[in-house]
């Protein structure tokens, strides 16, 4: 199951946005900026929400601190006000979001967020995919001692080498 961290000084909106994606299938843990780094490294959320405007902090400093730590977490900055993700891309903002927000909008940037992980999975499937079948090169002889092979073998069956 996917994880979401919430880190957001406002209780009501925190519990809405909860509620919301605990209803899309989500787990969903809440945190307050004062402890939002160490619940990162606790919690290991695969997305978190942050709240632009704080008590002690601002969202996107907050989302920069969590990339330094993981640079492929996906970080979605949430606010009242009208942002656009190009203003905050030098804090390494994915996604944001304006509050308050309908199910179907959380859903479709959550999911838009998920597919970019999900797509990072498949590159790496296909590269580790490829480099196993440079592995599995049949050899028609033995490198070591010269003896003919008929197949793919992981030690020659005459002299015992590692191929």
């Amino acid at each position: 199951m996917d994880r979401v961290l919430l880190v957001n000084d406002c209780r009501f909106e925190s519990m809405i946005i909860k509620d919301i994606l605990e209803d899309l299938g989500y787990e969903v843990n809440i945190s307050s900026e004062i402890s939002a780094l160490e619940d990162i490294s606790n919690y290991r959320p695969n997305v978190v929400i942050c709240n632009l405007i704080m008590k002690k902090t601002t969202g996107d400093k907050l989302i920069q601190k969590f990339k330094e730590r993981d640079p492929k977490l996906k970080c979605i900055l949430s606010s009242s006000n009208d942002l656009k993700v190009e203003d905050f891309k030098k804090y390494n903002v994915d996604s944001i979001i304006k509050t308050p927000i309908t199910k179907d909008k959380l859903k479709e940037v959550i999911e838009k967020n998920k597919a970019v992980n999900n797509a990072d999975l498949e590159l790496l499937k296909s590269i580790i995919a490829e480099n196993k079948k440079e592995m599995k090169k049949e050899f028609t002889f033995c490198p070591y001692c010269g003896e003919k092979l008929n197949g793919v073998y992981k030690f020659c069956p005459y002299c015992g080498s590692k191929i």
